[in-house]
C-alpha cells in the first residue's frame, strides 16, 4: 500500500520535470508585455499576431520546416520501409553490416553529421547546401534509423507463413504483402512516419550547417532570435510548433483507437 502513493509522486515529479518548460513557453506566449514574466500580467494574442505578421517566421514555419518535414516523412517511410522488408524478409551476405549502416546516424552526434554533410558536399562541389533538397536529404539521414527500427519491429511480429498462405491461394508476392502484411504493420509504418516528421520538424543541428538564407527552418530562426533579439514572438512560434506536433500525435492516437475498435 505504501508503494502506490510513492510511485504516484515519482511519476508526477517526472511529468512535471518534462512538461514544465513547455507550459512556461505557452504561458509566456500569451503575455501582453515583452518581459517574459511568470505569471504574466494578463492575456493577449499580441505575439501570435506578430508571428503571422512576420514574413520570416511564416516562411520558416510553413514554407520550409513544414514542407521539409512532410517530404522527409514520406521519403523516410518509403525508403525505410523497403529497407526494413529487405533486412527482415531476405537473408544475404552483409545483412548485419547494412543494418548497422542504417542505424549508424543514431550513435553519431547530429552536430557532427551536419558539419560532415557540409564539408562533403563542399568537397564534391555539389550545390545542395542552402537548398530545400539538401536540407531534406540531411533530415532524411537522421530520420531513417527510427523508421527502419520501427517497421523492422513490426515485421518481426508478423509470421511469413501468412504471406505464403496468400501466395498459395494465387496472390503474387507483391499482392500478398500489400493485402496481408501491410495492414498488419500499418501502425508501425504510421509510427515511423510520425517519428520522421517530428525529427525533421524539430531539428536544428543539421539545419545550422546545410540551411541557407532562403531555407531557414523555424528552429534555426528561433535560435537566431534568442541570440540576437529575443522577444515573446519566439514563444508564440514554439507554442504553434508544439501544437502542430500535438495535433499530429493526437490524430495518430485516434487512428490507432479506431483501428483497434474495428
Amino acid at each position: 500500500m505504501t508503494r502506490g502513493p510513492a510511485l504516484g509522486l515519482i511519476v508526477a515529479a517526472v511529468y512535471l520535470f518534462l512538461l514544465a518548460p513547455l507550459v512556461i513557453v505557452v504561458i509566456v506566449s500569451f503575455d501582453p508585455t515583452d518581459a517574459f514574466r511568470i505569471p504574466p500580467s494578463g492575456l493577449s494574442l499580441r505575439w501570435y499576431r506578430a508571428f503571422f505578421a512576420s514574413d520570416t517566421f511564416v516562411r520558416a514555419f510553413f514554407r520550409v520546416s513544414l514542407v521539409v518535414a512532410l517530404l522527409v516523412s514520406a521519403l523516410a517511410t518509403l525508403v525505410g520501409g523497403l529497407a526494413a522488408v529487405g533486412l527482415v524478409r531476405y537473408a544475404f551476405r552483409g545483412r548485419t553490416l547494412v543494418e548497422a549502416a542504417f542505424l549508424a546516424p543514431i550513435v553519431v552526434p547530429e552536430i557532427l553529421l551536419g558539419a560532415a554533410l557540409f564539408l562533403f558536399w563542399s568537397y564534391l562541389r555539389i550545390k545542395w547546401t542552402a537548398t530545400l533538397a539538401g536540407l531534406a536529404l540531411g533530415h532524411l539521414l537522421i530520420a531513417l534509423p527510427y523508421v527502419v527500427r520501427t517497421i523492422t519491429a513490426g515485421l518481426h511480429g508478423i509470421e511469413p507463413a501468412l504471406e505464403e498462405a496468400a501466395m498459395s491461394l494465387g496472390a503474387s508476392r507483391a499482392q500478398a504483402f500489400r493485402k496481408v502484411t501491410l495492414p498488419l504493420i500499418a501502425s508501425s509504418v504510421l509510427s515511423g512516419a510520425v517519428f520522421a516528421f517530428i525529427i525533421s520538424f524539430s531539428d536544428i543541428n543539421i539545419a545550422l550547417f546545410v540551411a541557407g538564407a532562403d531555407t531557414v527552418t523555424l528552429p534555426v530562426h528561433i535560435f537566431s532570435q534568442i541570440a540576437w533579439q529575443a522577444d515573446p514572438t519566439i514563444a508564440a512560434a514554439s507554442t504553434l510548433q508544439i501544437l502542430a506536433i500535438g495535433v499530429l500525435l493526437g490524430a495518430v492516437q485516434r487512428a490507432f483507437r479506431l483501428r483497434v475498435a474495428m
